[in-house]
C-alpha cells in the first residue's frame, strides 16, 4: 500500500470510529427518544474531531431518520412515533392505541386467508395439527406512516363465517370478535426481542436494509383461558417504543 492511499483510507476510518462513539452515546442510558444532543462545539471536542466532521456525522444521521434539526434550536434525536403498552391490552386494539398517541390510525390488509395450522402453530393456540386456521396480515400506519405489520393466526372453528368484507368495514378485529361471536381477549403472554428484517418486512415499513425490528410474538387468551389468537408484530425501531406502566409490590 502506497503512501496516497494511507492518507485516503486514515480520514474515513477516522470517520467511522467517530460515528460509532456518536451512536453508542446516543444509544446510552443518558439519552431517550426527543432528547436535544450536545452542541457541535461540545462533541467536536469530546470526540477529538473536527467540527466539520461532526457536522457531517450528524447530517448522515438526520438522512437515517435517527436525528432531526430543529432550526436553530438545535439537533435532537428523533423522537419515537408510537408508544404501545409493553404488556398488550386486547381490548383497547392497535387503532385505540395510535389514538392516544394523537395520531390518525390506518391499515393496509396484506393477506386474509384461510390455511392449516403447522404444528408449532397449533401447539400455541391449543388445536390440532393441520386444523382449518385463518390467517390476517395487516401493515399499521399511523398518519399515513407505516410503524408495524400484525399477523393474526386464529382458529377458524372460533370465528365460523368471518370474512374479509367484515374486516374492512369494520376496521377492527377485536370489534368482532367481541360483537359477533363474544369472543373477549383479557390475558396476554408473549414475548419481545430484537430481529432483522426481511426484504418485504423493509418493503412495508420503508426501512433501509438490514434495519432491526422489535417482534412481539404472543397468544391471547380469552376469560376461560383459550387460546383466542396468536400475534406476530414486526414493529419498526424508530418508530414504536413499548412504554412500561404500573406499580412495584412491596415496600421500597
Amino acid at each position: 500500500m502506497n503512501l496516497s492511499e494511507k492518507q485516503t483510507r486514515r480520514p474515513r476510518k477516522a470517520y467511522l470510529d467517530a460515528k460509532k462513539r456518536l451512536l453508542e452515546m446516543l444509544h446510552s442510558p443518558e439519552f431517550n427518544s426527543g432528547d436535544q444532543i450536545p452542541a457541535e462545539r461540545e462533541l467536536s471536542h469530546q470526540f477529538s474531531i473536527s467540527r466539520m466532521t461532526v457536522r457531517k456525522i450528524i447530517a448522515e444521521l438526520v438522512e437515517d431518520g435517527v436525528l432531526e434539526r430543529r432550526g436553530n434550536q438545535g439537533t435532537w434525536l428523533m423522537k419515537t412515533a408510537i408508544e404501545r403498552p409493553l404488556l398488550p391490552v386486547p381490548e383497547l386494539g392497535i387503532s385505540k392505541i395510535i389514538e392516544l398517541n394523537g395520531a390518525v390510525p390506518s391499515s393496509q390488509l396484506i393477506y386474509f386467508r384461510y390455511s392449516q395450522a403447522s404444528a408449532r402453530i397449533a401447539q400455541r393456540l391449543h388445536i390440532q395439527e393441520n386444523d382449518p386456521l385463518l390467517m390476517i396480515k395487516r401493515l399499521r400506519l399511523a398518519d399515513g406512516q407505516p410503524f408495524c405489520i400484525e399477523t393474526s393466526y386464529l382458529p377458524q372453528e372460533r370465528v365460523p363465517g368471518l370474512t374479509e368484507a367484515m374486516l374492512e368495514a369494520t376496521g377492527s378485529l377485536y370489534k368482532i370478535l367481541a360483537d359477533q361471536y363474544q369472543i373477549y381477549g383479557v390475558i396476554d403472554e408473549g414475548t419481545i426481542q430484537a430481529d432483522t428484517m426481511n426484504e418485504e418486512e423493509q418493503l412495508l415499513l420503508c426501512a433501509k436494509p438490514e434495519c432491526p425490528a422489535l417482534v412481539y410474538r404472543g397468544v391471547i387468551y380469552d376469560g376461560a383461558r383459550q387460546p383466542v389468537e396468536y400475534l406476530v408484530s414486526v414493529n419498526h425501531p424508530q418508530r414504536v417504543a413499548f412504554k412500561i406502566s404500573g406499580s412495584l409490590a412491596g415496600e421500597p
